[in-house]
């Protein structure tokens, strides 16, 4: 809980937002964590963020394909919530480009009148 709290800070109290750019980076980075939990996993016999294999209880990954199909799985449904979270900021950026190209079009018709 802490985590979509601490982005929801960030974004509403401190003023940062994603951009276009974070979804790669975030991406590259999370392949990275887990490629080195997936070492530390099979050296302690751990299964942290399941990526050495499907927890044993029933779960929603069981509609998933077998090891290591549904990593990739995994990864293709983050990437969609990313996009799908960063819709509002989209709009808003939209709006922003088209306000102000609007008002630059207009200004542009005063000056040559």
């Amino acid at each position: 809980g802490l985590i979509v709290t601490s982005a929801v800070y960030m974004t509403v109290v401190e003023g940062f937002r994603p951009t276009l750019k974070s979804i790669p980076r975030v991406v590259i980075w999370m392949n990275v964590y887990a490629l080195i939990v997936f070492f530390i996993n099979t050296a302690i016999g751990s299964n942290y963020l399941m990526i050495n294999h499907k927890p044993e209880l029933p779960s929603l990954l069981d509609l998933l394909p077998e090891w290591p199909i549904y990593i990739l799985y995994m990864e293709a449904i983050g990437i969609v919530s990313m996009l799908i979270l960063y819709i509002p900021f989209a709009i808003k950026d939209l709006r922003t480009y088209y306000l102000l190209n609007k008002d630059n079009a207009s200004r542009l018709d005063s000056i040559l009148k």
